[in-house]
This record gives C-alpha cells, sequence and structure tokens, in this order.
C-alpha cells in the first residue's frame, strides 16, 4: 500500500504544474498511529473512556511539519486535502480523505459489503476527534476558522466513477 502512495508522491513531485499539490498523501503508519490512539480512548463497547490529554509524540509532530512520510512529506498547513489508507482489523482497506477546506472526512470504500457503518463509525470516532485537536495544539495558525469535530461522510461505491455503468 505505501508504495502506491509513494508513486503517487513522485508522480506529483514531478509534474508540479499538472498536479496542484494542495494536498498530502500520507502513509500506511499515520494510519497505524490513529489506530492505536482509537486504542487509547475506547473502551471495548466502543464509547469513549479518554479524549484528552493524549500524548501525540514526535511522530505526530513530524507527519504536521512535513517531515513524513520521509520521501516528499508535505506541511499540512500548506494543504487542502488529506489522503491515507486506513486498515480496518488489518483486514479491510479504506481511503480517508480529510477535507481541511470543508473540514469534513470522506471514507473512501471500494465494497461497504465487508464493514457495516456501525464498525466504521467505531474506528473512526476517535479521528473525528483527535484530528482538529492534533492540527489546533500543532498548528495554531492553522486557517482562520474555528475547529470543531469533524463530521464524517462514507462515500458509496456507486458514486465511484470507475464503477459506475456505461451509457
Amino acid at each position: 500500500m505505501d508504495n502506491a502512495m509513494l508513486l503517487i508522491r513522485v508522480r506529483n513531485a514531478k509534474y508540479p504544474d499538472i498536479f496542484l499539490e494542495k494536498h498530502a498523501i500520507l502513509d500506511t503508519e499515520f494510519g497505524v498511529l490513529l489506530r492505536n490512539f482509537r486504542a487509547k480512548t475506547l473502551d471495548p463497547s466502543g464509547q469513549i473512556v479518554q479524549v484528552r490529554p493524549i500524548d501525540y509524540g514526535a511522530t505526530i509532530k513530524e507527519y504536521i511539519s512535513g517531515l513524513r512520510p520521509k520521501v516528499l512529506g508535505k506541511k499540512w498547513k500548506e494543504c487542502d486535502h488529506l489522503l491515507w489508507p486506513y486498515a480496518v482489523d488489518d483486514k479491510f482497506w479504506v481511503l480517508f480523505h480529510l477535507d481541511l477546506v470543508d473540514w469534513k472526512l470522506i471514507i473512501l470504500d471500494n465494497n461497504q459489503c465487508f464493514i457495516d457503518d456501525a464498525k466504521l463509525h467505531y474506528h473512526i470516532l476517535p479521528c473525528m476527534n483527535i484530528i482538529p485537536e492534533m492540527i489546533q495544539k500543532h498548528l495554531p495558525d492553522f486557517g482562520k476558522k474555528k475547529i470543531k469535530s469533524l463530521d464524517y461522510w462514507r462515500k458509496p461505491f456507486v458514486d465511484l466513477p470507475q464503477l459506475q455503468q456505461p451509457r
């Protein structure tokens, strides 16, 4: 999965006039970090037991400052969008798309048969609170809008262009 993300980052860097670089493409390690935060914030039933304070550590600061991914990382303050792959239960991949302009999290899921909304909600609930807190803590000058908890939307696979029926 990381190789695919790397190739996209390399292509974007090689052709900056074609691919506007208002996005950061993160690696799977970022998804693992979020999964670790989930373990710290949710009990097994899915109830939030702790949201603050969480020590984000140096690795998260490196992502936010553009030092990670190590190859062609990008500072979040220069981005409108963040994209990263996320493994649900280490079995099924989805793509998280954080729209920093409209302040929402879009989950791109190519086959919604594998995971129901309740289970997906369990995985993203901490992200919806942790990511705004990360940004507020490490990027105090991030935009002029108030940073709040994220809304999320699961993009149905029928909306993906490659899966639509030809006319």
